[in-house]
């Protein structure tokens, strides 16, 4: 495997630096380090970590959100069978009241037709008597 490999290369010494170090009165005495502007890297940086925490939070925010939709959409689920349900047992109760209106409607013209025979028997037996005599 090739990996990339920076080449790093030493920023050089002062031109009165000694190398060896053997100087003290060399300007490498007075030398102070001055640390880069990494202002930006840093926010940067920050801004990263905030944007991979907002995400975090808007994935449970949907994550919580779909479990309330399913949620809602199985119990709006359960109370349309039960209305359903309840609608059949209805219409099974209306079908046996129309069977049961349908009974008592041919009682009653049974009960007019035997009304009709009492009637009939009346004048028989008056005519009946009426030949008796």
């Amino acid at each position: 495997m090739n990996k990339n490999k920076r080449l790093y290369i030493a920023p050089p010494f002062p031109p009165t630096a000694n190398i060896n170090g053997n100087d003290s009165n060399s300007n490498l005495v007075n030398f102070e380090y001055k640390p880069p502007n990494n202002t930006g890297a840093i926010l940067g940086i920050i801004g990263g970590a905030l944007a991979t925490v907002g995400d975090a939070l808007a994935t449970i925010g949907a994550i919580i959100q779909l479990d309330i939709d399913v949620s809602a959409d199985f119990q709006s689920q359960v109370d349309d069978f039960k209305s359903d349900q309840e609608k059949d047992k209805m219409r099974e109760e209306i079908d046996d009241l129309k069977e049961q209106v349908k009974e008592i409607d041919d009682l009653k013209d049974q009960v007019k037709e035997i009304d009709e025979l009492k009637e009939q028997v009346k004048l028989l037996v008056k005519i009946i008597k009426s030949n008796q005599n």
